[in-house]
């Protein structure tokens, strides 16, 4: 279930200090329609009152280089920034609706090309140095991993929800330095960074939604085919997935 009103009060501003400044305030829709570009199903609630909801099995995106169905929000094209000019700041109350055993991307920083170096996770799946680590119990990690400066890539646990339940999200890109924050009802706040993150010349930009993976369920590695895909949801029983950002603020500088 749902974090009790008072404690997303106490939330937010522990999840946004020193990352926005109006915490209060969400970013009205006019802003994304007008740095975003969408993949899938429109995540808007209507009238906008700072909710998105995202679904990728109801949208069922599949890109060129993806590992699984995606629906989510992107800087459009024209509106990148290389590293040294990114200064952005996001943050939302967060609520996973995900089958036992799904692991989906929430929220991450590309590379143009096929390159990531920020990514949060939600996920149900098997993993070291996790709070829960354990696959199909109905336990999500939040897992943060950031791609350092010397290029290896590297993982932080930020807490653990069930399915239903939510947590606060902030993220923080200034000119190379990533910094990822949540607040969990199980574990409280948790901080991943701040990380000098790899130097890269080329354009980078944000994403946020509902990115679910899949794997070949023959050889239990990443698989581009949305076949695949679907036929790896269905052996897990994973016939639905929900995103749901509220309170959502985007800021970029």
């Amino acid at each position: 279930m749902d974090i009790a009103l008072p404690r997303l009060r106490r939330l937010l501003p522990v999840a946004c200090a020193g990352l926005l400044a109006a915490c209060t305030l969400v970013t009205p829709r006019e802003t994304f329609d007008g740095l975003f570009a969408l993949e899938g199903n429109p995540p808007f609630a209507a009238p906008f009152d700072g909710t998105l909801v995202f679904s990728a099995l109801a949208s069922k995106v599949a890109t060129a280089n993806g590992h699984g169905y995606r629906n989510e929000l992107k800087i459009a094209g024209p509106q990148r920034r290389s590293v040294e000019q990114t200064r952005e700041r996001f943050s939302a109350v967060v609520t996973p609706a995900l089958p036992d055993g799904a692991k989906t991307i929430v929220a991450q920083y590309h590379v143009e090309g096929v390159d990531t170096i920020l990514k949060v996770y939600v996920q149900d799946s098997a993993g070291a140095g996790l709070l829960d680590g354990k696959a199909g119990n109905g336990v999500f990690d939040i897992v943060a991993k950031i791609r350092e400066a010397a290029g290896a890539e590297r993982t932080t646990a930020l807490g653990t929800v069930r399915s239903g339940e939510s947590f606060a999200l902030a993220i923080r890109f200034d000119r190379g330095i990533a910094t990822v924050r949540a607040d969990t009802a199980a574990n409280g706040a948790m901080q991943a960074g701040p990380t000098r993150i790899a130097g890269e010349r080329r354009n980078i930009y944000f994403k946020f939604g509902d990115y679910l993976q899949a794997l070949d369920p023959v050889t239990g590695k990443h698989t581009t085919a949305p076949a695949a895909w679907d036929d790896y949801f269905r052996r897990k029983a994973i016939a639905d997935s929900s995103i749901r950002f509220s309170r959502t603020v985007f800021v970029r500088d």
